[in-house]
């Protein structure tokens, strides 16, 4: 199997325990069969039957026993039945009077998620954590020709002593994320502007490399790091409901200058493994409930339209409940932060909502 093909393996998946817990519960107004369509995904598709998409695997009966995979292709007709009293995907049986002689070459199978949205983070932008001092690392010296601007096909000079023969990033600090209670240092945007091969050692802990790739212009003063292994992206994920110790917030919208998002979209989150996250986490997003003033029908008001002194406004505020309007789902998770693809937003998500497990 070409590498850059998506496969989706039904077998060896194994559902987390507080998923099997749940009830799969069918969506009002749910077809009985789904004709595949050419763009569609497995969340998708189970979103088009099932309340909790994340809980795709038991619709589409997965059995760790059987070692060949399922193929899902656009044309392919689904049934919805049932199986000891849970709903089950399967594909609709075609009797055929003779045999063909006709050779037909399927499309590639459908993946079980738009992977393409989330390719452009592959050895891209890198949240730096605690363990690296930002100050101390390496970084770029620059080149004999005065260029500020540093391009592939050059030799540049870096500060600090680096093995040769090794690849290496070079990051332009960018952001640093705090946690807007706290404010603790969540980490440092460190925005990809070049890959790297070490060349050559010189006095004074000087290295050449030879600049052999760029995502943007490398600056003098750019940091340079070996390449994480979690720049790596993961072809196939296993979808669990997420476990957090407690309700997040989306910090920003890496990648983009956008200050909003939605479907598709990658976010960034105050929370990661320390929280409990992990790597196929789905993730609830809900928009906060709005702040209220007044105590009865006379003089409630929206908080932000009240003209009362602020004192009285925060002994008599409340909030109205939270609303549901996406899930999405982590795929690379640092120790403080993690990144994640809006799978489904029914309205526009901004920076500060709130994140949780599902319901």
């Amino acid at each position: 199997m070409k590498s850059h093909k998506i496969a989706v393996f039904f077998a060896g998946i194994l559902l987390a325990t507080t998923a099997l817990a749940d009830v799969l519960q069918l969506k009002e107004g749910h077809p009985e069969t789904y004709v595949v369509k050419k763009g569609d995904t497995l969340w998708d598709i189970s979103g088009v039957f099932l309340q909790k998409p994340w809980l795709w695997p038991r619709l589409w009966q997965i059995n760790p026993q059987v070692k060949d995979p399922h193929w899902i292709y656009p044309g392919d007709i689904l049934n919805l039945v049932w199986v000891d009293g849970e709903p089950r995907l399967v594909h609709k049986k075609v009797i055929r009077l003779s045999p063909s002689i006709k050779k037909v070459v399927k499309e590639d199978p459908i993946p079980s998620l738009k992977l393409s949205a989330v390719a452009a983070f592959l050895r891209s932008d890198h949240i730096f954590s605690g363990e690296h001092d930002v100050d101390s690392m390496p970084y770029v010296l620059g080149n004999n020709q005065n260029d500020r601007g540093l391009m592939e096909e050059q030799h540049i000079y870096v500060k600090g002593n680096l093995p040769l023969g090794g690849q290496y990033g070079i990051y332009h600090p960018g952001v640093v994320y705090k946690d807007r209670n706290s404010g603790e240092e969540l980490g440092r945007q460190g925005v990809l502007a070049g890959i790297a091969v070490a060349v050559a050692s010189h006095p004074d802990d000087v290295t050449e490399v030879a600049l052999i790739k760029n995502m943007r212009e490398v600056m003098q003063g750019d940091r340079v790091m070996a390449i994480p292994a979690n720049e790596n992206l993961d072809i196939t994920y296993q979808m669990q409901p997420s476990a957090l110790k407690s309700d997040g917030y989306i910090i920003d919208f890496p990648g983009t200058s956008s200050s909003v998002s939605g479907k598709y979209d990658v976010i960034l989150l105050s929370k990661g493994a320390r929280d409990g996250l992990k790597n196929g986490d789905v993730i609830t997003i809900k928009r906060p409930g709005v702040a209220l003033t007044g105590h009865d029908a006379d003089t409630i008001s929206y908080r932000q339209n009240s003209n009362m002194g602020q004192r009285v406004l925060d002994a008599e505020s409340r909030r109205l409940p939270a609303d549901v309007i996406g899930q999405a789902m982590t795929f690379k998770v640092y120790d403080k932060v993690a990144m994640a693809l809006v799978l489904r937003a029914n309205d526009i998500v901004h920076k500060d909502y709130t994140v949780s497990n599902p319901d």
